[in-house]
């Protein structure tokens, strides 16, 4: 072993430890976009403004942050992931901490389109860095481990947004989550692994690719399926949470516990991945949307111990999804598969900032309604189209 070598496995840590970070941050920064569903009430009071317009408090995010996929996720492949880890969260500690002194819901709405495209930084960057450096044998389950985050990011945010709804004013949100990006920062420079660009092709390639793919049958259908997953799973919580306060009476702690038992269902995705984990991926997709729309189902019938129940089946048929089509992109589009994640996640969270504009208007069963029709035509697209041939 060199003297270079001995040195950099000295200071760089096992990868285990990046992949807890990453897991971590995982959590933490989509939660800013999931936080805004409880807070919107009061933001909706401190800037005296209505309904349709609060609800911008997640959608300026949210779609910002979709877009700064296709942005970001290029980008790492130029200048590597490391640096874009660390100065995306960076810029997401000093936009988050800007959220929370907005003078006017107008000031308010364009920093948080700031800080969602700041945020966009972490998920391509960090799931191309899985990919890349977990040992080929662990690498499913690290995958389903930082996925299961980027979705459990959704539990999260709306627990700590409840937290803050219950018992503080609405900036108090934002600056505990700047403080924590801003910690994170020398974290992921000290921890992460220096890496080379992994391209130096044109950005016009990029786009051409994802074009190329949007045009392809199978990786098509991939897309169309993926922009139902996390609009569905924005779209139950913002009813259910309106649902058991307006007919149950739930307060904040009782809202809580029902998301918190929600939470329940992330852990199908990272067991479901390590007993089966060599199986086929569109079939476990199509299990999970499946799945998720029996979750839906069962809330239909109103009764509060049956809704909650579905609920937790609901989410975990979610996180199914989520890990099975970024694999399912990874076969069938091998020669892009970076600009096919890039291309995914935008489809996701894109579905995520327009539910909250769509579902704010409508009541509780028609909302699980559209949802359940929507999860089982994501289930048939990604059954019947999603194959490799092309």
């Amino acid at each position: 072993m060199t003297a270079s070598t001995r040195a950099a496995t000295a200071v760089v840590p096992r990868f285990r430890w990046q992949l807890a970070l990453l897991v971590a941050l995982a959590f933490a920064v989509p939660a800013s976009l999931y936080l805004a569903i409880p807070i919107a009430g009061r933001i909706q009071d401190a800037f005296r403004t209505d309904a349709g317009t609060a609800s911008w408090t997640g959608s300026a995010f949210g779609l910002a942050y979709a877009i700064g996929f296709l942005v970001c996720g290029p980008l790492s492949d130029r200048v590597g992931r490391r640096p874009i880890l660390v100065l995306g969260t960076a810029a997401t500690a000093v936009t988050t901490a800007l959220v929370a002194v907005s003078p006017t819901m107008d000031w308010f709405i364009g920093l948080r389109a700031a800080q969602g495209l700041a945020a966009s930084s972490f998920a391509p960057a960090a799931l191309a860095y899985v990919a890349e450096r977990a040992p080929a044998p662990r690498r499913p389950v690290a995958l389903s481990l930082l996925t299961t985050g980027l979705l459990g990011a959704g539990i999260v945010g709306q627990l700590y947004g409840q937290v803050v709804a219950g018992h503080t004013p609405w900036q108090a949100a934002f600056w505990p989550v700047a403080i924590c990006y801003a910690a994170a920062t020398p974290l992921l420079w000290l921890v992460l692994a220096r890496g080379r660009p992994a391209t130096s092709a044109p950005w016009r390639a990029v786009y051409a690719a994802i074009a190329m793919l949007a045009g392809r049958r199978a990786t098509a259908a991939v897309f169309l399926s993926a922009s139902t997953v996390f609009g569905s799973f924005v779209g139950m919580y913002l009813v259910l949470e309106s649902w058991l306060r307006s007919d149950h009476g739930f307060d904040t702690g009782g809202l809580l516990a029902v998301e918190a038992l929600g939470g329940l269902g992330l852990v199908v995705s990272p067991v479901v991945n390590r007993l089966v984990g060599h199986g086929s991926l569109r079939r476990l997709a199509v299990a999970g949307y499946l799945s998720a729309a029996t979750g839906l189902l069962v809330e239909q019938s109103g009764v509060l111990a049956a809704v909650i129940a579905g609920s937790v089946v609901f989410v975990g048929g979610i996180s199914l999804i989520v890990p099975s089509l970024v694999g399912l992109l990874a076969e069938l589009a091998p020669e892009a598969r970076g600009a096919a994640v890039a291309a995914n996640t935008f489809v996701l969270f894109l579905g995520a900032s327009l539910a909250q504009l769509v579902f704010v208007r409508l009541s509780f069963h028609v909302t699980l309604g559209v949802l359940t029709v929507a999860l089982v035509a994501g289930a048939a697209v990604v059954g019947r189209l999603a194959r490799s041939r092309r």
